[in-house]
């Protein structure tokens, strides 16, 4: 499958934060006049030279949420921006993005500009970063272990955490305080899991970021939203959603629910027409999970920066 074929419906997958790297991005930012446009905005709206800060970190800098959903989210709308220049006739027939990425999702579905795009980042990361040095969390991911299983052992341990992400039937993200992670990483190594830290300043999409749910309600009433142009499923509820106001109310609950991202996939693989998947993001990971949904085909999933071999 390609995407030379504008009869091929395709779904695009945006990412969210991840393990950044000095350099991400560099190959992007004045590429040409759009790409150019969109690292201008990202730094004029929230007042970082957001090239520099991808170039030259330092890293105790970039790995910081206040930076790094900027630069995800510019490094996303940049490919998306080069795909759809490279492939005019693409056939987009849904889009969704992991966490942060969802409103790279909305951006490319013409429900938000560029400018309210990174103002909202820009607020959000605020919003999550101030709430996270209020309420001190972490996040532990794990592998082998599926939704109801994890939540079943959550329950019968009697602690107080979160599932953070919903990855895939055999991958799952838990999110809490260092005492409730300490205390349930023992329990899951008893079970026979291996519960692995992640690099992660706070607790994302857990009850720990509970006081940033109404500031961001907030904020999202006075932002101009319009319905996407194509399916966008949600995080918060692994559905479509087109009524701006309703797309905002998930946004908003976003910081504490769940992403579920593993019953939007299953709902876009059975999607007709068999679509394929292309994945934007700056390293791929989000199309390497699909191989733990059973009987998909590795064949449906497309890089976006082989596709533009960069």
């Amino acid at each position: 499958m390609t995407l030379n074929n504008a009869s091929q419906p395709v779904v695009l997958l945006f990412s969210g934060q991840g393990n950044p790297v000095i350099g991400m991005g560099s190959d992007l930012w004045d590429l040409n006049a759009t790409t150019k446009q969109i690292w201008d905005c990202a730094s004029d709206v929230s007042g970082l030279d957001l090239r520099r800060l991808c170039l030259k970190g330092p890293m105790n800098r970039l790995i910081q949420t206040t930076v790094q959903q900027l630069a995800v989210t510019a490094i996303n709308v940049s490919l998306y921006s080069l795909c759809r220049e490279r492939f005019p006739a693409l056939r987009v027939v849904g889009a969704c993005g992991h966490s942060v990425g969802e409103y790279s999702a909305l951006y490319a579905a013409g429900a938000i500009s560029l400018e309210t795009l990174f103002r909202t980042i820009q607020f959000r990361a605020s919003t999550m970063d101030a709430v996270s040095k209020k309420h001190k969390g972490s996040m532990l991911a794990l592998k082998g272990v599926g939704f109801t299983t994890l939540s079943s052992i959550i329950a019968r341990s009697g602690i107080e955490l979160d599932i953070s992400c919903d990855n895939t039937p055999r991958q799952q993200v838990i999110g809490g305080t260092p005492a409730a992670l300490g205390d349930i990483a023992r329990v899951l190594m008893e079970e026979g899991y291996e519960p692995i830290k992640l690099g992660v300043s706070g607790a994302w999409h857990t009850r720990l970021m509970s006081e940033g749910v109404q500031l961001m309600r907030d904020f999202l009433a006075g932002q101009p939203f319009t319905s996407p142009a194509y399916d966008v499923l949600m995080n918060v509820t692994a559905r479509v959603e087109t009524v701006p106001e309703n797309i905002k109310e998930n946004l908003s609950l976003h910081l504490t629910h769940t992403v579920k991202w593993a019953d939007s996939m299953f709902r876009f693989i059975d999607h007709s027409g068999r679509p394929l998947f292309l994945e934007i993001s700056n390293k791929p990971y989000l199309g390497q999970m699909l191989n733990d949904f059973g009987g998909f085909s590795a064949e449906r999933v497309l890089h976006c920066r082989k596709t533009l071999e960069m």
